[in-house]
């Protein structure tokens, strides 16, 4: 009767799978036929595009020739332009020097300079040229007196200077010789310190250094002592039970001998509750030890000793944290407390005997599936502290008296290697200063006498520079520069006076020969002024002829580019038209082509859907005449059940092993716990049937290579995303 419900079931989930089926297929079949009407169309409307593209570049090219004929024609026009410009500029220059010439005739000056050139009397008749060389002759002689008095007064003035200089030479000498000897001796104090090669400035630092390293190792000290006040018990304080006694053999309290990892902090008050009390009990290295330390070791409170060499082991199994693990709910998270805390390795066997026999589960429900089941049966304890016992008990509510016991023990921990780092680097400064000491009170008394020899020289210069020694000197030497200056003044007047002398004769000779033929050379500038007056209007005719063809082919060479750049545009556009046709006949081809691979292969389904209805019905009758040889042959399975539960134990350790290698690529590979949930699932890229683990990894080792020489230029997410979409393209 079984067999009959179960085959009816299977027929109608069949029938409703072949019905969904034949949906599917219909529908794909609409969808490709319309697909292959509408790619038709725009491949029609693609190839009208494209042969009205061509005719239009037959006419850009045949307008880019006209352009190029049209400026040939303007460079021309505009090359005779600028020849008549030019010829036309000459005469009105030409107009313009006649013109000049005629007016400095008229006012009596040279026609030597032109009205562009510098003119020898800066536009002045020849008469107001020849007084100003007279006014400045009768200057060069005042002068040449004047000078000559004033190096008779130097003179005398510089003879009562030397007397007054000799006088006070005795003054001069003491000055001297006072400053040489302070400046030898600074010199020497100098060259002391050079000698030494000490670096005050290093020095100066390291002080700096020393003082703020001290500071800083008193207030973390002082904050230290603070919280060892506040957690007694965590420091074992004893005499020593024998002269010679090796403190090594004590290893101190549980407390600080182990560390939580950094990844499993928020478990703190469970491995609180899993030692308990046994956090302040003291490991030493055997019971000898332990016994020295009791009878003779002075303790100022009870203690409670854990050799190494006689503590038991409580560990749970390993199989027994492995089937705690396979039981517990999806998603939960479950550890063995001894594998979440860091410790040396010589306190081992007191870690285990502290954790050993825990678990720590992330909830409630978690703890209560893995403490009860009779596969494991072990004592767990939730994030929150609460203890289940797998006799019965639970044990929680509010947290613990004193809890974060070990975070603020970890603060204590970390305290400590800091304030061990920081003394360090106090006493390194402090050596370091010991040993720059004598240097040091060396350097700066050196210094010191230096600095009060500087300011000694600065006080003798002060009064050298006020003594009456010094100001007839400076006077002296101010006095002697002006003497010279003067005499070479004096040199140089009479190659002046020369040239004056000779500009007044040139001068009075110019203007005898103007007055004498001014009146027959104002006629021919005139004479000549109208003929080039005439040749200027013949040449503007030419010119405004010139003028106006030159603009006609430069208008008309504008015409033609503007066509020119229309015609590109609508080229460009035409061009750009094209390319959204391609891409959008390209994007309906790859539909089409999707949409034909998935009527195929739904296809293809109906097909295998239909023989596997016909396989079925035979596979039933097959299945009930097996079914009777089955039942004979549990017994034998059951015999090979044992030989496979050996088989088990192997793979759950290996399955361990797996579990250390999945958490530590998931750690290295963030994107794993993105993407496990596809693993193993048809379809997706980590269909593992379907995909040869050798070929992708070699796959990823060639790819590797690549991406690190384009890893700077590629967005890798995008790329990987990429490569999606194409996998899902070639699966469908």
């Amino acid at each position: 009767q079984e067999m009959k419900d179960r085959t009816a079931k299977r027929d109608d989930q069949r029938s409703k799978e072949l019905k969904r089926l034949e949906d599917d297929h219909s529908k794909l079949a609409k969808e490709v036929a319309s697909s292959e009407s509408k790619l038709k169309n725009r491949e029609s409307d693609l190839e009208a595009q494209i042969e009205s593209q061509k005719q239009g570049k037959s006419a850009l090219v045949e307008l880019q020739k006209q352009v190029e004929k049209k400026e040939a024609v303007a460079k021309k026009e505009q090359a005779a332009f600028d020849a008549l410009n030019g010829q036309e500029e000459a005469v009105r220059k030409e107009i313009e020097k006649a013109q000049w010439s005629m007016q400095a005739l008229v006012a009596g000056m040279s026609t030597q300079a032109g009205p562009d050139e510098e003119g020898s009397g800066d536009g002045k008749s020849l008469r107001e040229q020849l007084l100003d060389a007279q006014t400045r002759l009768s200057e060069i002689e005042a002068d040449h007196k004047k000078k000559t008095m004033a190096i008779t007064s130097f003179q005398e003035r510089i003879a009562n200077t030397e007397q007054v200089l000799s006088k006070s030479k005795q003054e001069g000498k003491r000055f001297s010789k006072e400053k040489l000897m302070a400046e030898s001796l600074l010199a020497e104090k100098r060259a002391e310190l050079e000698k030494m090669h000490f670096d005050a400035e290093h020095h100066s630092q390291l002080v700096a250094k020393a003082r703020q390293s001290e500071s800083t190792l008193y207030s973390m000290q002082e904050k230290l002592d603070q919280l060892r006040a506040h957690m007694a018990g965590i420091d074992f304080q004893y005499a020593d039970p024998y002269r010679g006694f090796d403190r090594s053999k004590v290893k101190g309290v549980v407390s600080k001998l182990f560390h939580i990892r950094p990844e499993f902090t928020a478990y703190h008050r469970a491995l609180e509750v899993c030692a308990g009390g046994r956090l302040f009990f003291v490991v030493v290295d055997n019971e000898e030890t332990g016994k020295a330390l009791l009878e003779k070791g002075q303790l100022r409170r009870r203690v409670t000793i854990i050799p190494l060499n006689k503590i038991v082991d409580p560990t749970i199994a390993p199989h027994t944290v492995r089937q705690a693990k396979s039981i517990m709910p999806a998603g939960g998270d479950l550890h063995l407390a001894m594998e979440i805390v860091g410790f040396d390795r010589e306190v081992q066997a007191a870690m285990k005997y502290v954790f050993g026999g825990f678990l720590v589960c992330d909830t409630p429900e978690t703890a209560k599936q893995v403490t009860f089941h009779p596969n494991v049966r072990v004592r767990s304890v939730t994030k929150d502290g609460d203890l289940y016992d797998p006799a019965g008990t639970i044990t929680g509510g509010s947290a613990p008296k004193g809890g974060n016991l070990l975070m603020r023990l970890q603060e204590v921990s970390d305290l400590e290697k800091r304030v061990y780092a920081q003394r360090k680097e106090w006493e390194q400064a402090q050596a370091q200063l010991q040993k720059m000491q004598a240097m040091s009170t060396k350097y700066m008394q050196i210094d010191h006498e230096m600095k009060c020899k500087e300011h000694e020289l600065q006080l003798i210069n002060e009064r050298m520079s006020s003594s009456e020694h010094h100001t007839a000197e400076q006077a002296l030497t101010e006095m002697r520069a002006q003497l010279v200056q003067c005499e070479a003044d004096i040199q140089a007047l009479p190659e002046e006076k020369k040239r004056l002398e000779k500009l007044t004769k040139q001068l009075e000779k110019d203007i005898k020969s103007l007055e004498s033929g001014r009146e027959e050379r104002i006629k021919y500038f005139e004479k000549q002024v109208e003929k080039l007056k005439i040749q200027q209007q013949e040449h503007v005719k030419k010119f405004e002829k010139q003028r106006e063809k030159t603009e006609q082919a430069n208008v008309e060479l504008e015409v033609i580019r503007n066509e020119l750049q229309a015609q590109e545009g609508k080229d460009q556009a035409s061009g750009q038209g094209n390319e959204a046709l391609v891409a959008e006949v390209q994007k309906l081809k790859d539909g089409l082509e999707k949409k034909r691979t998935a009527h195929a292969e739904l296809g293809t389904q109906l097909e295998a859907l239909r023989v596997e209805l016909q396989q079925l019905d035979q596979n039933l009758a097959d299945l009930a005449a097996e079914l009777t040889t089955n039942k004979e042959q549990r017994e034998e399975k059951e015999l090979e059940q044992k030989r496979v539960s050996h088989k088990i134990q192997q793979l759950q350790k290996d399955d361990k092993e797996s579990h250390v290698i999945a958490a530590r690529m998931e750690k290295q590979h963030p994107w794993i716990e993105k993407e496990k949930s596809f693993f193993g699932k048809k379809g997706t890229d980590f269909d593992f049937e379907a995909n040869s683990y050798q070929d992708n990894k070699t796959r990823l080792d060639e790819l590797t290579t690549q991406q690190k020489s384009l890893g700077k230029n590629i967005n890798k997410k995008a790329m990987v995303m990429f490569e999606k979409a194409e996998q899902e393209y070639k699966d469908l």
